[in-house]
């Protein structure tokens, strides 16, 4: 009896190690028992069932899967262009800077002029004044002269009379700013309202806009001297003889200054404000009507010359570069010799071990 119960227990025992065997086994893909359809529930509906490993994300169906890993379709050449970035397109899309007026040919400014007669330009700044300039015009219009006159915009608006009479006697009318600062400090656009409100205000009284600017102080930039011949079609005018007639104010001094700097082509500063330079114009002009001098408008002077030829400088070739001498040379030693590092004392001397004599065979006769 106990055989057999011993031979039943065995039996069992070993069914169930058998079938927990079999269950730990995997499955194969034809082995897979078919996934019960799983129903996603809206928040106001019960909440689906929990899987077996929350803490692991679904994995995509097949067909989402097949989409991810298909590779994408090369854009033909004809769309590449609609394919690039929005800034891309944004950078081909925006305007060029426009170039300086002409590109490669220099913006109109002037200090002097070659010229193949003794022509030279007076100019007068920082009028109008009602007390001198009036006085001015009367020298010039008794020696038949004309001349230049750069005029500021609120010494303008406050006689508009002399600037009428300026123009009426054939002079010509440039622009000298507004208020007389230096341009390059301010930014363009409060540069650009000292130009454009001067020359409007000439414009309206003598009815012809001017052409021709100086800037205060010969203060001018590049960029700015560009920005206004674009805008305002202004030739730059400086100037080549200067008699600090608006620092010393006596006559003499106005009339040595010029006669000495005074060239065939020179575009004469001096300034209409000041009575000493009024009271040396006579003599002035006579002077140089006297030397044989024309003196005429800038615009005619321009007219009359060409604009001095730019300067070529050659470009010297580059030199070889000279070896370190030693820095202790050693004395008499040839050109060829290396130089000697200058932590050496001086070139290390050869020695050659002396060598010893053969033994005599015979004796030796001392004479």
């Amino acid at each position: 009896m106990k055989k057999v119960v011993a031979i039943c227990a065995a039996a069992v025992t070993g069914a169930i190690g058998l079938g927990l065997a079999f269950s730990l086994m995997p499955l194969s893909a034809s082995e897979t028992p078919p996934a019960t359809p799983v129903t996603l529930a809206t928040p106001a509906s019960a909440s689906a069932p929990t899987p077996s490993h929350p803490s692991l994300p679904a994995l995509p169906s097949p067909a989402v899967t097949a989409a991810m890993f298909q590779p994408a379709p090369t854009p033909a050449p004809a769309a590449l262009g609609a394919a690039q970035p929005a800034a891309a397109q944004t950078v081909a899309a925006a305007p060029v800077a426009e170039e300086p007026a002409v590109p490669g040919k220099r913006l109109p400014s002037y200090t002097y002029l070659e010229v193949d007669a003794p022509y030279v330009a007076l100019t007068f700044d920082d009028g109008p004044n009602p007390e001198t300039t009036p006085k001015l015009l009367k020298i010039l219009a008794d020696r038949h002269v004309k001349a230049t006159f750069f005029m500021l915009g609120n010494r303008a608006v406050q006689a508009p009379e002399v600037v009428k009479a300026v123009a009426a006697a054939g002079h010509e009318i440039g622009n000298h700013s507004w208020s007389h600062p230096q341009l390059t400090k301010l930014t363009v656009a409060a540069a650009d309202k000292q130009v454009e409100d001067t020359s409007a205000l000439l414009e309206q009284i003598t009815g012809a806009k001017p052409i021709l600017m100086r800037p205060p102080y010969g203060s001018m930039s590049p960029s700015l001297q560009a920005h206004l011949y674009e805008k305002y079609g202004l030739s730059q005018i400086f100037w080549s003889v200067d008699p600090l007639d608006w620092k010393v104010r006596d006559s003499q001094a106005v009339y040595d200054q010029i006669m000495k700097q005074v060239r065939p082509g020179a575009i004469i500063l001096s300034h209409d404000i000041h009575p000493t330079t009024v009271a040396a114009m006579p003599r002035v002009i006579d002077a140089l009507i006297a030397k044989g001098y024309k003196i005429v408008t800038v615009s005619e002077l321009i007219a009359h010359g060409r604009p001095p030829a730019p300067k070529v400088v050659a470009q010297a070739e580059p030199q070889p570069k000279k070896k370190p001498k030693p820095a202790h040379p050693t004395m008499g030693a040839s050109a060829s010799t290396k130089p000697i590092p200058a932590s050496a004392p001086g070139a290390p001397m050869s020695i050659t071990p002396a060598v010893a004599a053969p033994a005599a065979t015979g004796s030796i006769t001392r004479n």
